[in-house]
C-alpha cells in the first residue's frame, strides 16, 4: 500500500486517541485487544507510512526486549518522524528490559555518569551487571563509568558487551570508537562509527568523524 493512502486501521485509530488524551494505559489497552507485538512489529517494517509511525510509537508503550530489534531496524526507516519515535521507543525499552527491581539502579547509574561523577556511578553499575548480566543498557553505563575514568580497554569490553546483547545500540558502538581513538585504533574506531551510522543514518556527527579518520588514514598510509 502507498504511504499516501495510508490504511486506516485500528492502531492508526488507537494512535489518534493517545495523541488527543495522551492516556497511555488507554492506549496499551487499545493495542493488547486486538495486537499482538509480533503483529505491531510487523507493520512497523512493512506497514504503510501511518501505521509504521503508530506502530513504533505503540512499541515503546506496551513492547519488551524482542521489540527492541525491529524498533532497531526502523532506526533507518526512510520516513524521519518513524525514525525519530523509533528511537524515542528504542530508548524508553532500553531502560525498561530489566526486572523493575533494577531499574531504580541503572537510573542512579545513569544520573551520576550524566553528573559525571563516575567513580560513585562504578559500583552500582557493577553490581547490577552481577544482577542482571542480560541487561545491555546496564553495560552502556558501565562502559560511560570506564571511559569517564579513563580505563579505556575496560570500557571498550564493556561496550562490547553492550552490542553483544543489543546489537542495534548505536550510543554504545559511538561509545566504542571513541575508546579506540582514544588508544590510536583508527581501523577499529572506523568501522564501530559506520556500524553506528548504518544503524542511524541521522547521525551526522559520526559521518563528519568517519570522513576526518578517512583522511587521517590515508594522510598516514606510505606512499
Amino acid at each position: 500500500m502507498s504511504d499516501s493512502q495510508p490504511h486506516r486501521t485500528r492502531l492508526i485509530a488507537a494512535h489518534d486517541g493517545f495523541l488527543e488524551t495522551r492516556s497511555a494505559v488507554r492506549f496499551a489497552a487499545s493495542l493488547r485487544r486486538f495486537y499482538s507485538l509480533g503483529t505491531l512489529s510487523a507493520i512497523l517494517l512493512r506497514g504503510d507510512l501511518a501505521n509504521r509511525r503508530a506502530a513504533a510509537i505503540a512499541l515503546g508503550i506496551v513492547g519488551d526486549t524482542d521489540s527492541l530489534d525491529p524498533l532497531g531496524m526502523a532506526l533507518s526507516d526512510r520516513d524521519n518522524c518513524v525514525r525519530l519515535a523509533a528511537d524515542e521507543s528504542f530508548r524508553r525499552l532500553l531502560i525498561r528490559a530489566a526486572e523493575p527491581k533494577h531499574r531504580q539502579r541503572l537510573l542512579q547509574v545513569m544520573r551520576l555518569n550524566e553528573l559525571s561523577e563516575h567513580a560513585a556511578a562504578l559500583a552500582p553499575a557493577l553490581i547490577l551487571a552481577d544482577q542482571a548480566p542480560d541487561y545491555a543498557e546496564v553495560y552502556h553505563q558501565l562502559a560511560i563509568c570506564w571511559y569517564g575514568l579513563d580505563q579505556h580497554d575496560a570500557a571498550t569490553e564493556a561496550y562490547h558487551n553492550c552490542v553483544v546483547r543489543c546489537r542495534y545500540h548505536y550510543p554504545a558502538w559511538l561509545g566504542m570508537a571513541r575508546c579506540r581513538m582514544v588508544v590510536g585504533d583508527l581501523n577499529s574506531a572506523l568501522r564501530s562509527l559506520r556500524r553506528a551510522v548504518e544503524i542511524s543514518p541521522d547521525l551526522e556527527a559520526a559521518r563528519v568523524e568517519i570522513r576526518a579518520l578517512e583522511r587521517k588514514a590515508e594522510q598516514d598510509s606510505p606512499d
